[in-house]
């Protein structure tokens, strides 16, 4: 499910952005601006793989570029390991660090996993909550140590094992990459219609050349109407989609936690989350990306008495 979102994602926000990329080459053109996209090595790949050469598949590829180069920056521990230093996030030191490192080492004994392979982190603030990241990085807030009590924590902690054995994590941080790419090119396309609105601004009182100007600005308003209702209909789409594969990896790895052995520990630990907030509503259980907590709770009492 998760390679399937992905893949979903990759066409769809990439075939957006490629009609925008082909549209600020256009425009680009309009002003003098020839050949930023036709590069030699971009004509080249086109003519290995016999595909025309035409300015919308020139956006194509550099599309694909762009997210391959966005997904393999997103997937350095480096850049991880920034990202979580930025939020406050540290490894774990003192009495605090050995309780966490214990219960980590207990649940990879349970599961027949190096705990040496993966790498915990502590969030210093308040909040009850824990995450998996990347490919090897488990974070756990302060104040879900705090809250928990040892077995309650090895069950979030299998919990959050499961998002890294299944590669969970991996496609969620594809799925990220993908749609920052995506959105620096609506970026791009956005400033170009605030310069050109502006510059139109400037010299719409000149005769003869305010009328140009005019049907000039008047296009490109087309333009970026026609943008926005696609990226509406991707970004709608998107949200509607990619909370059921989540759902799915959350069910997966809670039971996971039970198969450890786990799973009333874990149901435990999500009993006391669900005094932090719940999801409730039709439209809200919608868009969550995580199914209520009520649901999940029954779900591995329902495991344990099998």
């Amino acid at each position: 499910m998760g390679i399937l979102l992905v893949v979903l994602t990759a066409f769809a926000y990439g075939f957006v952005a490629s009609i925008v990329l082909h549209f600020i080459n256009n425009i680009l053109v309009v002003f003098g601006i020839r050949n930023v996209l036709d590069q030699p090595f971009i004509l080249e790949f086109l003519r290995a793989f016999n595909l025309p050469e035409h300015s919308f598949a020139i956006a194509c590829v550099w599309v694909g570029l762009l997210f391959v180069s966005f997904i393999i920056l997103y997937q350095l521990p480096p850049v991880q390991s920034l990202h979580l230093s930025f939020t406050g996030i540290t490894k774990p030191q003192g009495e605090l660090g050995e309780y966490l490192v214990a219960c980590w080492q207990d649940v990879c004994q349970r599961a027949g996993v190096n705990p040496q392979k993966y790498r915990l982190y502590v969030g210093q603030s308040g909040e009850v909550n824990a995450f998996a990241m990347g490919h090897d990085r488990v974070v756990v807030y302060a104040g879900l140590l705090a809250e928990m009590e040892p077995a309650e924590l090895k069950g979030v902690l299998a919990h959050e094992l499961s998002h890294l054995v299944h590669r969970d994590t991996t496609y969620g941080m594809t799925s990220f990459a993908i749609g920052s790419a995506y959105n620096l090119v609506l970026r791009v396309f956005s400033f170009i219609i605030r310069l050109i609105v502006f510059v139109h601004n400037i010299i719409r009182f000149i005769p003869f050349i305010n009328i140009l100007s005019f049907f000039f600005t008047l296009i490109i308003l087309a333009l970026n109407f026609i943008v926005r209702i696609m990226n509406s209909a991707v970004n709608t789409a998107f949200v509607l989609l990619s909370p059921f594969g989540s759902r799915i990896a959350e069910y997966r790895a809670d039971r996971y936690a039970h198969e450890l052995g786990l799973g009333m520990e874990l149901a435990s630990a999500l009993a006391k989350l669900s005094r932090y907030g719940d999801t409730h509503g039709f439209i809200n259980q919608l868009f969550s990306d995580h199914p209520p907590l009520y649901k999940r709770v029954a779900k591995l009492q329902q495991l344990a008495n099998k």
